[in-house]
């Protein structure tokens, strides 16, 4: 009868505890529409999937991304953090191993002018059997742990690998605004000493040589700002790199060439190759094992200890054995426990809340780049068009001033305006470039591939 009783009570203690070792299963459906209308269904492939060697094929730029991927900070201290996580979950597989210790000792007694010497040597063990799955829930969540770390190591990687490019292409483009800048001082040059020219035959008066005057001086003073910044980028690259600032090697403006098409690709498996999507997943999964490890500490600790070795007096010991099975039910702990529980679940809401977050902020990224790409496109011809008519003009307005039928002003008005719409041309070059890049960012490139 007694047997049956034991049984009974074994039964009731692990039905409900089935729960306890179950693996983390993801429940949740990704919203096909996280990046608006912007993707094509019917599309498999992704820009995403593209090696970043294929896109930016800049020699140059490569070798730059791959010594930042060796040598910047943030990556080597990552690649630490990964290894230290990797020690805890070998830690945690110990969990099933008992611990032993030698533990030697010495017991003198003085009692009644008579003393004795006991002596002990022997080696103690102990085992949590942990039949609750108190240990294989903190192997998971170790490695649970490592995965994370691991996605977070390749965001780290992606974002570097952008800013790098991003800061590489910044400079291309001031060389080649200042290389506008530059030629417009040239023509600047020319037209003052024109006008110069046209005044001291007395057709202009001072003021228009002043006039021209000022307006080289302001081309020269841009010169030196964006010489300036030239050697601030180079720096903050250089920073990236972990390395002193000096000068980068770079290619021309115009040896960039954009890929011919960009494929979306379906948004479910577009987006779970973001790794900070996949962050957010890895907290999910730590907040289900932590609520599982809270369940389980509801439960008894069963544990079994023991020594063996040899004990008695210096003259005669003998060899000793002892074993000891022991059960620690938690029965009343203030309530701890239970809010501890609640706590654990509230965690496990919060983590999906902020998966959810973490997907549409993904997708709005995708949907706000490729848009980003298209307009650079849309105003890249109207601004080639713009700067073809204003080179016209500008020769148009130089021949007309030199035959003394049009005044200073008009020259100096085609002037700024050419100035002004290269810069512009070059920047939204520039802008085009950047969209592509954080687009390409944003759909899981610069990744290990």
């Amino acid at each position: 009868m007694k047997r049956y009783i034991i049984v009974l009570l074994v039964g009731m203690l692990l039905l409900p505890s089935c729960s306890l070792y179950k693996k983390y299963d993801a429940d949740y459906t990704a919203d096909e529409n996280a990046m608006g209308d912007v993707v094509d269904p019917q599309d498999s492939t992704s820009i995403g999937d593209i090696n970043w060697r294929d896109i930016f094929t800049d020699p140059l730029l490569q070798q730059l991304i791959d010594t930042a991927l060796v040598n910047n900070t943030d990556m080597r201290t990552t690649q630490l953090t990964i290894e230290q996580a990797q020690n805890d979950v070998r830690r945690a597989k110990w969990g099933y191993a008992p611990t032993f210790a030698f533990a030697p000792s010495v017991t003198y007694n003085y009692q009644n002018k008579i003393s004795t010497n006991y002596i002990q040597i022997p080696v103690t063990a102990s085992w949590q059997l942990g039949i609750f799955g108190q240990t294989r829930s903190k192997i998971r969540s170790a490695k649970a742990r490592v995965a994370y770390y691991e996605d977070y190591r390749q965001a780290v990687q992606v974002s570097l690998a952008a800013n790098v490019a991003n800061m590489y292409y910044l400079l291309v483009m001031l060389d080649k605004q200042l290389e506008y800048a530059e030629e417009a001082e040239r023509l600047y040059v020319e037209s003052y000493n024109s006008t110069d020219a046209l005044y001291q035959a007395g057709i202009y008066k001072s003021p228009a040589v002043y006039q021209m005057e000022a307006s080289l001086e302001e081309v020269r003073t841009k010169i030196i700002d964006l010489r300036n910044s030239i050697t601030y980028t180079e720096a903050s690259l250089c920073l990236l790199l972990n390395e002193p600032p000096h000068h980068i090697e770079r290619a021309t403006f115009e040896e960039f060439e954009m890929p011919e098409t960009i494929h979306i690709g379906l948004p479910v498996r577009l987006l779970d190759a973001r790794p900070d999507v996949r962050m957010a997943e890895r907290n999910m999964e730590l907040a289900y094992y932590t609520t599982q490890q809270a369940r389980q500490d509801f439960y008894p600790n069963i544990s079994i200890e023991g020594l063996l070795g040899y004990g008695g007096s210096a003259d005669a010991l003998d060899l000793i054995a002892q074993a000891v099975g022991s059960l620690t039910q938690p029965i009343f702990q203030g309530g701890s426990l239970t809010a501890q529980l609640r706590n654990a679940k509230k965690d496990q809401e919060k983590a999906q809340i902020e998966f959810v977050y973490a997907l549409y902020s993904a997708g709005s990224e995708v949907y706000t780049y490729i848009h980003d790409c298209e307009t650079a496109k849309k105003k890249s011809g109207h601004i080639g068009l713009q700067v073809n008519a204003l080179h016209e003009a500008y020769n148009a307005t130089i021949d007309l001033m030199n035959n003394g039928t049009t005044t200073y002003l008009e020259v100096l008005t085609a002037q700024e305006s050419l100035l002004s719409a290269e810069l512009s041309q070059v920047e939204n070059q520039y802008d085009l470039i950047q969209a592509l890049i954080n687009l390409y960012s944003a759909l899981g490139g610069f990744g290990t591939k």
